[in-house]
């Protein structure tokens, strides 16, 4: 046949294919992904959120046959990254790391955070997390209930650290605060790493952090563990108490992470997202790594990640408004 002709053909048969049809095959021709994928993580580098992105970085790159690029814009309790990544294209080339701060805590604390939840689709669910509270070696506790005694004999004089205003460990700081009835000072940092770091130069008394980026030095003995936020002992910290444990009953305290991309984005798209992120939170290396820092893996998808978002949005804006917490 002659090829001009054939060609012809071609364009006419693809030109009376049904809408549908004629979509998935425009779909198959410019496959997702065909570049890199930014994942921007809305905080500094070494805390807990870029932790858990570095962990399931190189297996979302196999999983996808595209690199994904981390871009850490952390501040504003991570009002800057989470803003950022809402204002992106909706064409799938740029993730957001989001948890319980920027999702549930910050719409209920910030007059105008920059963006809104509903600017955002649930991707993936990826973790479940208790927090954990560290002291400098200088504090003459070793556990809660000895630095809460210190605190009710000097109030206002010990400090803790966060992630930041707003942030999870913000809220169960104040938590803290509320319930076991001390005054100790909040000092908030630009992340989670930069409080580790400021704890580890003795320039705050304790931190309430996520155990990515704590348990490491806890086990190096240059900060000790006085209690985790959960329900239970941790399997990775068996001997260190529980807050409720520790004189403050009814305290609990979990937090989460996960995955979102601007409202928009397609299904398919959104879909084949969650797999690579599901598939690296299956990874041995990946689940080993997270639980030895009390990190546990979920890999839900958009529906139960979305429904997660909505109860605590729901939860903790009551809870907020009972602690009378504020932006400081």
């Amino acid at each position: 046949m002659n090829p001009i002709r054939r060609r012809s053909l071609l364009q006419v048969s693809a030109a009376a294919l049904p809408l549908s049809v004629a979509g998935k095959w425009a779909f198959a021709q410019d496959r997702f992904p065909s570049k890199p994928i930014t994942l921007i993580v809305p905080q500094p580098a070494g805390g807990d959120a870029d932790v858990v992105c570095r962990s399931l970085q190189k297996k979302m790159q196999d999983v996808l046959g595209q690199p994904v690029v981390i871009d850490n814009r952390g501040g504003a309790g991570g009002n800057i990254g989470t803003a950022l990544g809402a204002k992106a294209a909706s064409d799938g080339y740029t993730l957001t790391f989001v948890n319980q701060g920027t999702m549930a805590l910050n719409p209920s604390l910030y007059p105008n955070a920059g963006y809104k939840v509903e600017s955002l689709a649930p991707v993936t669910w990826l973790t479940s997390i208790d927090l954990v509270i560290v002291a400098h070696p200088s504090v003459p506790a070793g556990n809660l209930k000895e630095f809460l005694e210190l605190a009710r004999k000097e109030p206002g004089r010990h400090t803790y650290g966060t992630a930041g205003n707003g942030s999870a460990n913000h809220l169960a700081g104040e938590m803290l605060k509320s319930m076991a009835k001390v005054d100790i000072t909040h000092v908030p940092y630009k992340g989670g790493g930069p409080a580790i770091i400021a704890l580890l130069g003795g320039e705050i008394s304790i931190a309430v952090a996520f155990p990515l980026a704590a348990l490491p030095h806890v086990r190096s003995g240059k900060l000790k563990a006085l209690a985790v936020t959960g329900k239970q002992r941790a399997k990775a910290l068996p001997d260190v108490p529980t807050v409720a444990e520790s004189g403050v009953s009814g305290y609990e305290f979990v937090s989460w992470m996960g995955l979102a991309v601007p409202r928009g984005t397609p299904d398919p798209i959104i879909q084949t997202l969650h797999a690579a992120a599901a598939a690296a939170l299956k990874e041995k290396d990946v689940t080993d790594r997270l639980s030895a820092g009390m990190t546990e893996p979920v890999g839900a998808g958009p529906k139960e990640f979305g429904d997660l978002i909505s109860r605590e949005g729901a939860r903790w804006s009551k809870m907020i408004k009972q602690f009378g917490m504020k932006i400081d």
